[in-house]
């Protein structure tokens, strides 16, 4: 973490993040014990434990990995249990790289990665709203602003002073034309398109009302 510590909110976001994924380790490491001890004969086999065995035979993600008691979701979704392991490895890795180096490090963020991905883009409105305390921004009157740049993370040169980027966003039905700077169609058999690099930053929703209205014509 920088000098900042915990008066910084995206460091704040940051801890919450690393518990969260450490809550997910702990309850895969609890569950694969206790599916080894069961096989073993060591503890009963319940239902539980049998249907869990199953999907991991099976090559799927048991749903105690996915979803608690109640239903809620608690990780991310994948179609097997492979794919799961390198997203929980890849999410691992973007939280340490952050931890370990501060945020000289991140360029960009896969935000796709976070668990929280709201709690990230708050984060960033409370940021920018304190750089911005000499003009007196209320926190209920500052939005999120965004703006789509025209290259992809592995040219991200340097951080901008307020905001932050974000990759690992993709579209449906339609591509992003970097050149023109606008939606274009997909290409032939693609259903879902990348998204380039997007600038994530703050502004008044008076500033925003008012881009609105004047990209529009309004």
């Amino acid at each position: 973490l920088d000098e900042k510590g915990f008066a910084a909110p995206l460091n704040i976001f940051l801890f919450q993040e690393l518990q969260r994924l450490q809550g997910i380790i702990a309850l895969v490491r609890s569950n694969l014990t206790s599916l080894t001890m069961a096989i073993a004969g060591t503890v009963v086999m319940t239902a539980d434990l049998l249907e869990d065995l199953n999907s991991v035979f099976d090559g799927r993600v048991p749903k105690r990995w996915t979803h608690d008691a109640s239903g809620a979701e608690i990780s991310w979704l994948l179609p097997n249990i492979g794919s799961w392991f390198t997203g929980l490895i890849e999410r691992r890795g973007q939280l340490s790289l952050w931890l370990e180096n501060g945020r000289r490090e991140m360029k960009s963020y896969n935000i796709s990665y976070f668990l929280n991905a709201q709690g990230f883009l708050t984060g960033i409105r409370q940021e920018v709203t304190r750089q911005n305390k000499k003009d007196q921004w209320p926190l209920d009157e500052v939005g999120t602003k965004t703006e789509v740049r025209n290259f992809d993370k592995e040219n991200v040169r340097s951080q901008e002073e307020e905001g932050q980027y974000i990759h690992g966003l993709f579209i449906e039905g339609a591509k992003w034309n970097k050149q023109e700077g606008k939606l274009d169609e997909s290409e032939p058999k693609k259903l879902y398109m990348p998204m380039p690099v997007i600038y994530v930053t703050a502004a008044t929703l008076k500033s925003l009302r008012d881009a609105g209205q004047a990209a529009f014509g309004a």
